[in-house]
């Protein structure tokens, strides 16, 4: 477990419904569960955040998994085993064909909900399904295009039918929580402006804290690395972390890698894991990078590595409002990323980090190298994002806004059933 001072104060609010708000129904994306969560590092960001946050408003929480799996080898928190229960999935049908199900064979679990609440607007079968079937209100989260991410990865059938299933589950939704104002205007095209709610993606800015801000001792000790680097020389890491997919555009991030690396000592580092692994190694291997490759990484152990980076890359085609981008700049790293949607709403070009055109591989070469040669003016830019973030992302105050939704969904739905 984390030691004292790296997260924040444990969830101490309620939200403003007097009494506790009955059972609040969680749904993964599709096929989803913490095993998916577990495998890509993103297990603490429920159990040791959300989780908690849930509980101190409603009385009891459901999680309903596409695993075979128990909530126990995940937690040993009495209190999240006492306050959640998790529904595994019990037939090895495959995760579409259960998504339909799942109100139907755990009827009266979805009954007793108050309100649902879907992590991913891909994940809303069970819950558009639950709203026709049973009057429950549900509150979704339109995180990106998953719809564009499909199309630039080729599918286009896949891209066809999320493009319906997105519209659907919006329109059906009692709330729909958007992480940007891009994704609000396009989200309002299908859905009343009044049920669309602006709450971006959030970082517990105590964990993920730069050097000097009262720093863990795993952090002192990244700090001493990177000194020791500087001192003797050593290469200017430039760090990624994501998910190995055509989105993230990496391809095009180790050519300007080997660009960079015959006009400075380089060393690129990639956490994170994906199809395109493979790959990307042999890629890096044949351009003679010195360039790692981590795979998944636990989520409290990403601010040492952070801390430890001298640059924060993303190179993405398409985004939606990255956390892992949010996570570095509480860390205070410089940051240059694409300038997609979902970037450049947090990154304000030559202010807050560096903003190239994700299909020109000449402007990140630039970009790269104009905070590799202007340390200071680098420093500057990561002061500057880590301020934005303690502004705009702090994730205590955005979970408090998330539970104003799922009480209002509460609230009309008490309404509804007096009438």
């Amino acid at each position: 477990m984390p030691g004292e001072g790296e997260m924040m104060r444990p969830w101490s609010g309620s939200a403003s419904l007097s009494g506790r708000a009955g059972v609040l129904g969680l749904l993964p994306s599709a096929g989803g569960g913490l095993a998916s969560l577990e495998s890509a590092g993103q297990t603490t960001r429920l159990l040791d955040y959300y989780l908690p946050a849930y509980l101190g408003t409603f009385e009891h929480l459901v999680y309903f998994s596409y695993h075979e799996e128990l909530l126990a080898d995940y937690t040993d928190d009495p209190a999240i085993l006492k306050g959640v229960s998790l529904i595994p999935r019990l037939k090895s049908t495959p995760y579409r064909i259960y998504a339909c199900q799942l109100p139907l064979v755990a009827r009266a679990q979805f009954q007793a909900c108050s309100v649902l609440r879907v992590f991913q607007a891909t994940g809303a079968v069970p819950a558009m399904m639950a709203r026709l079937l049973y009057g429950i209100p549900y509150v979704t989260t339109y995180g990106y295009r998953y719809h564009a991410v499909a199309q630039v990865e080729g599918r286009r059938l896949s891209s066809a039918y999320l493009r319906a299933l997105e519209q659907a589950a919006l329109r059906m939704a009692e709330g729909v929580i958007v992480t940007t104002r891009e994704l609000a205007d396009y989200v309002g095209r299908f859905v009343p402006r009044g049920r669309i709610h602006l709450i971006p993606n959030g970082v517990d800015t105590r964990l993920f804290a730069p050097r000097g801000a009262k720093p863990t001792a795993a952090q002192r000790h990244a700090a001493q690395e990177a000194a020791a680097r500087a001192s003797s020389g050593r290469p200017t890491t430039l760090l990624f972390v994501g998910r190995l997919v055509r989105q993230k555009n990496l391809f095009r991030l180790l050519e300007a890698a080997s660009v960079l690396a015959r006009r400075h000592a380089l060393r690129v580092q990639i956490i994170g894991d994906g199809p395109l692994r493979r790959e990307l190694a042999a890629m890096a291997t044949q351009q003679g990078l010195d360039c790692t490759f981590e795979g998944t990484v636990p989520h409290r152990r990403l601010p040492d590595y952070m801390n430890q980076a001298d640059l924060f890359v993303l190179p993405s085609l398409v985004e939606g409002h990255p956390k892992a981008l949010i996570e570095a700049m509480s860390c205070g790293l410089p940051c240059v990323v694409s300038a997609c949607e979902g970037n450049r709403e947090m990154v304000e070009d030559g202010l807050t980090g560096l903003l190239f055109e994700a299909t020109d591989t000449g402007q990140m070469v630039s970009q790269l190298e104009r905070a590799i040669q202007n340390r200071a003016f680098a420093r500057e830019l990561g002061r500057a994002a880590r301020e934005q973030v303690l502004r705009s992302y702090d994730l205590e105050r955005l979970l408090r806004m998330e539970l104003d939704v799922l009480l209002l969904a509460v609230r009309k739905r008490r309404r509804r059933s007096r009438r």
